[in-house]
């Protein structure tokens, strides 16, 4: 008998223009999806951090990732689950079972995957059989989720730097399962609430407050684990909110309090979580006026750690028309322009067009002459602590090219902007540039603002955008706040 692991996540963008496929998680199996995670700071490498120690035999089924975009298409998500149930059956009566989910995934047509992979895995295992997942703290939880798994543990940072520490306490906790020391209890309160990511930090603020008193309660005994969801904001499901999910030792009237409490000072803070973008001509001029030192903008209506496919020029456009020639660093992803690039070759001289392949609503292709500098496979290990560290990513092949001094490194599929790495694994220094651009709208902040002078959250169009009353959507359950900003709740006593 085993404890089987495995690891299934992406967060998805309801509204982004680009599918997820099959391909895009780069699925290992086996003790290969093991071997990915053994070294990794990743939830999977907490898991086998902690089980390593227990001595316990390990079953490893899947490990698969992929950068935020669209849904699933329907065939691509069909095989992943039939290769989940597979990977699954073939581990003879587990003793439980570990999963890392992210919890804000969709796939056509189901807009609850990780309730899907849950009932899935439920209906092997069979009812007895504890199973414990981790969840991003942007999870869209669902009561599938909360039936059909023993307990939910979600991540306490953001930005995400304790994926391996997530992984390690969800572990920790099924081994006292097992042990029979905790009796899990799982209580469930769901808001009609969706904020932006941008004020979501755990450092400071609304989302900070509310991280620590659920940590607090943890440290009392009062409960084995408390989790605030504060939900992917641009997902367009029937079962759309954030969400608290506590976990106590056989006292469920004790968790109902603690979610109910939670959930009372989410909504009261509702409106700190409000966003103030700068024009983006505005925040160029700041930077540039503001004497030496890095500046970063953040354009997280793009984000491609949000679903945004990477291609807008909301920020590469502007600078180049106000002929700002300095060190800048961006990214945008665009296959034909590093198809020209990669044809043209190193030191070559090309003239195309980038960007605004993709969003097409949101984003214009910007005329560039440019120098060809690098090429490479667009492959690139994270270093920055959390998202992937120590995981080999790819992003398609991969160009820089030189505008003066611009280096603008364009791909053929998106890659987390949040590393510096993403830059530096390709003779780019951030801390040398006087501008760096980055798609994200919170996630950055770990690794750029020590390094950074200046932060700027700049206003443009797409996908991701903050201004969540302007995005179309169609299948939230309604009332729900901001699209219904007098939306008031009468709490029971």
């Amino acid at each position: 008998m085993a404890i089987a692991i495995g690891s299934f996540i992406q967060e998805s963008n309801d509204f982004s223009p680009v599918k997820t496929r099959y391909r895009d998680f780069d699925f290992a199996f086996g003790g290969r999806a093991m071997e990915r995670h053994r070294a990794a700071a990743t939830e999977m490498g907490g898991f086998l951090n902690v089980l390593a120690q227990s001595r316990r035999k390990l079953a490893p089924m899947l490990a698969g990732w992929s950068v935020t975009a669209g849904p699933v298409q329907a065939p691509d998500f069909a095989r992943i689950l039939k290769e989940f149930r597979k990977s699954l059956a073939g581990v003879r009566s587990p003793d439980a079972l570990l999963l890392a989910l992210h919890g804000g995934q969709t796939a056509e047509p189901a807009p609850d995957v990780a309730g899907e992979v849950l009932r899935a895995a439920r209906a092997i295992v069979g009812p007895k059989t504890p199973i414990v997942a981790t969840l991003d703290l942007h999870a869209n939880v669902t009561r599938q989720m909360t039936e059909c798994a023993t307990a939910l543990v979600g991540y306490k940072t953001y930005p995400h730097t304790d994926l391996f520490e997530t992984g390690q306490r969800a572990a920790e906790l099924l081994m006292k399962i097992l042990a029979g020391t905790v009796q899990p209890a799982m209580a469930f309160r769901k808001l009609p609430l969706i904020v932006p990511a941008e004020n979501m930090q755990t450092t400071s603020g609304p989302f900070g407050r509310l991280m620590n008193d659920a940590i607090k309660t943890e440290e009392s005994g009062a409960a084995e684990i408390v989790s605030v969801f504060g939900v992917q904001p641009w997902l367009d499901v029937p079962e759309m909110g954030c969400s608290v999910v506590s976990v106590t030792n056989g006292d469920p009237a004790a968790g109902v309090r603690q979610v109910d409490a939670l959930a009372r000072a989410f909504w009261e803070s509702r409106h700190e979580f409000d966003v103030k973008l700068t024009p983006v001509r505005r925040a160029l001029r700041e930077a540039l006026r503001s004497g030496g030192g890095l500046t970063v903008i953040s354009e997280p209506a793009d984000s491609t750690g949000s679903g945004s496919p990477g291609d807008s020029t909301g920020v590469l456009g502007p600078l180049l028309e106000m002929g700002c020639d300095v060190p800048a660093a961006l990214f945008v992803v665009d296959p034909e322009a590093v198809q020209i690039a990669v044809a043209a070759g190193v030191g070559a001289t090309i003239k195309t067009s980038v960007g605004g392949k993709f969003d097409r609503r949101n984003s214009r292709p910007v005329r560039i002459s440019a120098r060809v500098r690098m090429i490479s496979d667009g492959r690139w290990t994270g270093q920055a602590r959390g998202y992937n560290q120590g995981v080999e990513v790819s992003m398609g092949r991969a160009a820089v090219l030189d505008i003066g001094a611009i280096r603008l490194l364009v791909a053929e599929r998106p890659s987390m902007t949040v590393d510096p790495e993403l830059f530096r694994s390709h003779g780019i220094e951030p801390a040398r540039m006087r501008l760096v651009v980055v798609k994200s709208p919170n996630g950055f902040r770990a690794a750029y603002e020590p390094i950074a002078k200046r932060v700027f959250l700049v206003d443009t169009p797409g996908v991701s955008s903050p201004k969540l009353k302007t995005l179309p959507y169609r299948h939230v359950p309604r009332p729900i706040y901001p699209l219904d900003p007098r939306l008031k709740i009468k709490w029971e006593n």
